[in-house]
C-alpha cells in the first residue's frame, strides 16, 4: 500500500512587463503580446524553445545544466519534469510506502515536476521557468513525517532556504538582467533589492519577503501561539512586496498555511498506518517491531492527538 500527498512550493508572481518592450536576445513574434504556447501547436516544441531561450543567459545555461543532471539521477530527462499547466509552480510529491503486514517499516520517495503557466507571454514564461527550475534544482528535501518537522523551519526554508523564494527571485532577476533591456528591468521588483552598488542583495530580498502589511497582527499572534515569534525578527507590518500566487497572501503567511495543510495530511495518513498496526497480529516477547510501534504511537499522539 502507498499513500501520497502533494507539497506545492509557492511560485512568485512577477510584476507584468510592458508588452511593447522586446528583450535583448529574444526578438520577433515571441516577445510581444502572444502566449508562449502560440509559437507552435506542439507543447514539446514550445517547451524546447523556452529552454533554448533561457539557455542564452549565463544564469539560465547553468540552471538548465544542473536541472538536467538532477533529472538524470532519477532516470528522467529535463523534458520529463517540465510540463505546461494553468499556473507556474513546482509540485513535489512525497510517496510513503509500507506493507499492511509490517507498517512499522516505511520507505519514502519523492519526485518534483515543474509547471509553466500556458497563458503567459514569452518574457514572463521565461522568468517563471528560471524561478521554478531554481526550486527544482536547489530546494532541500524534507520529510514531514519526521519528528523534527516544524513550522518555524518550514517557513524559513520556504523563504530563506536553499531553493526557496528568495533564491528563486534572485535567479529571476539575474536572468532579467542578462536577457532583457534596461527599460524592461526598470519595471520589475528587482530594483527594490539592489544595494548601493547596484548589486542584487540577498539580505534586502529577505527583508522584503517578510513585509506582510495588514497581516502583521494576525500572523504575529499565530506565531506567538506556537512560541516561535522570536525567530522572525524581519517580520514587519510594512507594505507587501511579494504575494503568493497559490494563496493570495504574503509568503510567510502562505508558508504557515501550507505547513498546516501538510501536517493535517500527515496526521490523516498516520491514522491509517496506526490502524494497520492495531489490527496486526499479536506478538509474543518484545521485539524491535514493538519498539518501533511504541515510538510511532508516541510521535503520532504528540503531533496529531488533537486532530
Amino acid at each position: 500500500m502507498k499513500t501520497a500527498f502533494t507539497l506545492i512550493l509557492l511560485s512568485l508572481s512577477f510584476q507584468a512587463l510592458a508588452l511593447e518592450e522586446k528583450t535583448i536576445h529574444v526578438q520577433g513574434s515571441m516577445s510581444g503580446n502572444r502566449s508562449w504556447m502560440d509559437y507552435t501547436s506542439s507543447k514539446e516544441l514550445n517547451l524546447k524553445k523556452l529552454l533554448e531561450l533561457l539557455s542564452r543567459s549565463e544564469q539560465g545555461e547553468k540552471l538548465i545544466k544542473e536541472a538536467r543532471y538532477k533529472a538524470s539521477r532519477g532516470g528522467f530527462t529535463i523534458e520529463d519534469v517540465i510540463k505546461v499547466g494553468d499556473s507556474s509552480l513546482t509540485d513535489t510529491t512525497l510517496v510513503r510506502k509500507f506493507s499492511p503486514h509490517s507498517p512499522e517499516h516505511v520507505i519514502y520517495e519523492s519526485r518534483s515536476v515543474v509547471y509553466i503557466n500556458r497563458n503567459l507571454a514569452w518574457d514572463d514564461a521565461l522568468l517563471d521557468l528560471a524561478h521554478e527550475l531554481t526550486h527544482y534544482v536547489y530546494r532541500e528535501g524534507f520529510n514531514p513525517y519526521a519528528e523534527s518537522f516544524n513550522a518555524k523551519d518550514f517557513i524559513k526554508s520556504t523563504i530563506e532556504g536553499s531553493g526557496g523564494e528568495v533564491q528563486a527571485f534572485l535567479t529571476e532577476c539575474r536572468v532579467l538582467r542578462q536577457l532583457f533591456s534596461k527599460n524592461v528591468q526598470s519595471r520589475s521588483n528587482c530594483q527594490k533589492i539592489e544595494d548601493t552598488k547596484g548589486e542584487l542583495s540577498y539580505t534586502k530580498a529577505v527583508e522584503l519577503f517578510y513585509h506582510v502589511g495588514s497581516y502583521f497582527e494576525g500572523f504575529s499572534s499565530q506565531l506567538q501561539k506556537r512560541a516561535i515569534a522570536s525567530s522572525f525578527s524581519d517580520l514587519k507590518p510594512e507594505k507587501i512586496n511579494f504575494i503568493s500566487s497559490a494563496y493570495g497572501v504574503p509568503y510567510p503567511v502562505a508558508a504557515l498555511m501550507e505547513y498546516d495543510l501538510v501536517v493535517n495530511k500527515v496526521c490523516e495518513n498516520d491514522k491509517k498506518r496506526l490502524a494497520y498496526m492495531q489490527q496486526g497480529p499479536k506478538r509474543g516477547p518484545a521485539s524491535e517491531e514493538d519498539d518501533g510501534q511504541v515510538k510511532f504511537i508516541q510521535s503520532y499522539s504528540a503531533r496529531c492527538g488533537h486532530k
